[in-house]
């Protein structure tokens, strides 16, 4: 039976600013049966109080304290290493989550690397690789390899994290998805045992993947960058497969699962 939610955001409630259909309705249900839920994303691009604002802007009915962003885990673990001072790869929207530390110092202890969009170029990774070989320690948000967008998939931050590992002769320390320290500080408060908590995601490694280790219960999407090829030849397979979110409801009905 299952006691809990997680729910990845883009992709699965949303896919280019464009809301899915039936997503509120099957919050409202969850709302109704009194099933918890939270939104865990790897969005690197906004802080949480702007990202719950957009969210709300595109009509999905979400709170701030129900959303843990890559970016928010991103502040906590530089925190949690006591770490004073950092060069953040981010958009200029995200980092105001990173208030509390030194981002002016050539030498910083840590570089955070997020998404940036098409910025990047050779003198920044660059720049990058040689304060990692100083000694910065290398956190990646995410490594996600692509997302989707209204022009089809498009290459995301995990290929230049990827890059600078090998120049650099390096290993990211990844706070967000599939990293099982980030679906724990998602699961905190919540009731049941890992296989009372499901997954709903659209993507195979991050999403799907990330929660088979922790032993939850997995449902796949099948829409965002969600590609039956892409499917046909993964390894991964998903405990359940739906249509979309708006299906969730009807599914777990049939198959009995709260």
């Amino acid at each position: 039976m299952i006691k809990a939610f997680l729910f990845d955001l883009d992709g699965v409630f949303y896919v280019d600013d464009q809301l899915l259909p039936g997503a509120n309705d099957t919050l409202e249900w969850l709302q109704e049966n009194q099933i918890p839920y939270r939104f865990i994303t790897n969005n690197t691009t906004l802080p949480r109080k702007q990202l719950t604002k957009k969210l709300n802007c595109l009509g999905l009915k979400v709170r701030e304290d129900q959303l843990v962003s890559a970016n928010y885990a991103g502040v906590l673990y530089l925190k949690k290493q006591g770490f004073k001072s950092c060069r953040l790869v981010l958009k200029e929207a995200a980092k105001a989550d990173y208030g509390d530390f030194d981002t002016t110092t050539d030498v910083p202890e840590a570089i955070v690397v997020g998404d940036i969009g098409q910025t990047w170029d050779y003198p920044l990774l660059n720049g990058l690789m040689n304060q990692l070989l100083e000694g910065a320690q290398l956190v990646a948000l995410h490594k996600g390899r692509y997302f989707q967008s209204k022009n089809g998939l498009t290459l995301d931050s995990g290929a230049f994290v990827a890059a600078l590992e090998h120049a650099a002769e390096t290993q990211a320390l990844v706070v967000g998805k599939p990293e099982a320290a980030f679906f724990e500080l998602a699961t905190q408060g919540l009731e049941g045992q890992a296989h009372q908590i499901a997954m709903v995601g659209d993507d195979l490694i991050n999403d799907i993947g990330g929660a088979q280790k922790m032993k939850y219960q997995t449902f796949l999407a099948k829409t965002g960058k969600f590609r039956p090829a892409h499917y046909q030849k993964s390894e991964t397979r998903p405990d359940h497969l739906i249509e979309n979110i708006g299906k969730l409801k009807e599914y777990i009905l049939s198959k009995d699962l709260i």
